[in-house]
Parts: structure tokens; C-alpha cells; sequence
């Protein structure tokens, strides 16, 4: 593989007295843990540059996979990100970027990616990182938890008519794919993000994404691994058909009971969704990352496709930084 610019020996000279950031910490432990021969193995299926193929010739797929990085580990937007690049250096050395290597501009880096959704390779770029995961040995497997997080779209709600008029004449500026869910009373535009997370290690074992009126229980099937030993869920997860399914398989079904029309719950129920709730509870961690740490807040972009590739950054960026803590201090 071709490997990347290397930064000049005077670039290290300059700040070889300086204190190592909480960035440079990060991006360390991004670099250490990424397998980047396989990510760029997998990523040379977008490369145009083979002569039999033609093209407009792209940076390295090294440097390009390291910006993606970069740019969903600090929330940044294409042209921040541009500029970013030019003015850090501990960002120019993740990426392996000297003063003699041109910085691929955002134009670049939004066809970069816009190439990686065409080709499919969202799910396989989380696929790859958690196999390294299960590589370490990091998986306890004793069970999933699922979970799903709102994220608002930057856009407001669509109205019908509205809608029916984009159909007609698309704009590239409003947000198709959002849609609209209500929860505790309160109405949200957007999309959601959900996550299956491992009982005890709290890393994410699974992932999807669909639009916010999509019921956080037609994704718990895609969120089952098939080795789990027990599920976990709020009452939103509640189904008697996963209920049954789970004890047949011999899985301990730790969904929280709901209370039905005409039905509360009993004493008995409560206490055993009281005992239940602090096992459930490890969900909320990643999301709390995701939101606190990565702003995965708003939904900037104006498709699902797009959406969903920031999503699945922030899964395996939590995925490394939380592997990172449980190989220092293993439980």
C-alpha cells in the first residue's frame, strides 16, 4: 500500500518542547487502535485513479481516511475541517500531512465521503472496527442492551403540502428524510440512532438509523447479535412476540414492563423494573459521549445516507476511545 506523506523532521523539531493536547491524546488513540491496511483495503473500491479505470485523481485514501476521523471526532463541517487541517499540526501528523502535501479541500472531502455512502461502505467500515473489538477480546457478551437517541433536523417540519411539492421539484437545501415522533408530550423533527451495547464493557455492538417516527422497537431484531445471553430494553421495547422468541431461544428477556390500557402494573412488576433499570442504564453512557463530547446534537446533513455516516463516526469513535479505557483498566 501506498503509504502517506510523512511529516519533515523540522516540522517535529519546531515543537519538540511542547506539551502533548487532549487532541494529540485522541487522535494517538485513534492511531493505535485502527487497523488502517484493512480500511484502506476496504476504501480503494472508490479509487478512481487506476489508469484502466480513468478519473479525476484522488488524495490518498490514507490520508482521506484519516480525515474522516478528524472531522467527525471534533463536529466539524467540510470547510472547518479545511481549514482545520491547514492550521494544526496535530492534525496535519494524524493525517500524515507535510508543507510539501496539499490539503484536500472540502469540496474534496464531501465527494470523499459522498462516495464511501454510494458504495456501501457505512456498515462496513462499523463491521470492521468492532471486529477488531472482538478480536481484543473486549466483548463480555452477556447480554445487549438497546437504546435509541432523537436527533433533531436542522430543518423545520415538512407539511403535506409542502412535501408533495419537493416531490415535484426536489431542493438539495430541505431535508427529505426527517420525519416527525413524539415523545413525553413533546413533538421532534429528525431522525433516530440506534444503538445495541454490549451488558458490562458498554461498547456498541450494533447500529442503525432511520427517520424519527420509525418505533424504537421494529429495530430490535437488527440490533440482536444472535450470541446474547440476555436483552435489555426501556418500555418502548416491550413485544410479546421478541418475549416469547427470546425464552424459547433460552434468553433472559429483561425488557421493562409496560403498563397496558386499563392495566397498571403490579408491586411485583415495579420492583423488577427498578432492579432491571440499572442494568438498562449502561445504554445511556454512549449516548451521553455521542451527544456531550462529539455534539451529535442536530442533524446538519439533508439526507439519511449522510446522517446515518455521522451516526455510525460517532458509534466507532465512542467504540475506540471506550476500548482505550477498558484496556488500561480492564474490569
Amino acid at each position: 500500500m501506498k503509504k502517506a506523506h510523512q511529516i519533515s523532521l523540522g516540522d517535529y523539531q519546531v515543537n519538540q518542547n511542547r506539551k502533548v493536547t487532549r487532541s494529540e491524546k485522541k487522535l494517538s488513540e485513534i492511531e493505535g487502535f485502527v487497523n488502517w491496511d484493512r480500511i484502506v483495503s476496504m476504501f480503494s473500491v472508490i479509487d478512481k485513479t487506476d489508469k484502466m479505470v480513468g478519473g479525476r485523481p484522488r488524495k490518498e485514501l490514507l490520508m482521506m481516511c484519516k480525515v474522516l476521523f478528524i472531522q467527525y471526532l471534533y463536529n466539524l463541517s467540510d470547510p472547518e475541517l479545511e481549514d482545520q487541517l491547514n492550521d494544526r499540526l496535530s492534525f496535519q501528523r494524524f493525517a500524515g500531512i507535510s508543507l510539501d502535501t496539499t490539503v484536500p479541500d472540502h469540496s474534496t472531502i464531501w465527494r470523499f465521503k459522498e462516495a464511501l455512502i454510494r458504495a456501501g461502505l457505512t456498515d462496513k467500515l462499523f463491521e470492521m472496527i468492532t471486529d477488531d473489538l472482538e478480536s481484543k477480546g473486549l466483548f463480555v457478551k452477556k447480554g445487549t442492551i438497546v437504546d435509541a437517541t432523537i436527533m433533531k433536523s436542522s430543518n423545520r417540519p415538512l407539511s403535506k403540502q409542502r412535501r408533495q411539492e419537493l416531490s415535484v421539484r426536489p431542493s438539495s437545501q430541505v431535508d427529505m428524510n426527517a420525519q416527525s415522533t413524539k415523545k413525553n408530550g413533546k413533538y421532534y423533527f429528525g431522525y433516530k440512532g440506534h444503538i445495541g451495547t454490549d451488558v458490562e464493557s458498554k461498547l456498541i455492538r450494533s447500529r442503525s438509523f432511520t427517520s424519527a417516527n420509525i418505533h424504537d422497537s421494529t429495530e430490535t431484531e437488527k440490533l440482536l447479535i444472535g450470541d446474547e445471553k440476555s436483552l435489555f430494553g426501556d418500555k418502548a421495547y416491550s413485544k410479546d412476540e421478541i418475549k416469547r422468541r427470546s425464552r424459547k431461544d433460552g434468553v433472559y428477556y429483561g425488557i421493562l414492563d409496560k403498563a397496558r390500557r386499563g392495566q397498571k402494573l403490579s408491586d411485583k412488576q415495579k420492583r423488577r423494573n427498578k432492579r432491571l433499570s440499572s442494568i438498562r442504564s449502561q445504554v445511556e453512557h454512549p449516548f451521553a459521549y455521542m451527544k456531550r463530547i462529539l455534539n451529535l446534537d442536530l442533524a446538519m446533513a439533508k439526507t439519511l445516507p449522510r446522517n446515518d455516516l455521522r451516526f455510525t463516526m460517532n458509534c466507532i469513535i465512542y467504540n475506540i476511545m471506550r476500548a482505550g479505557q477498558l484496556t488500561k483498566c480492564p474490569a
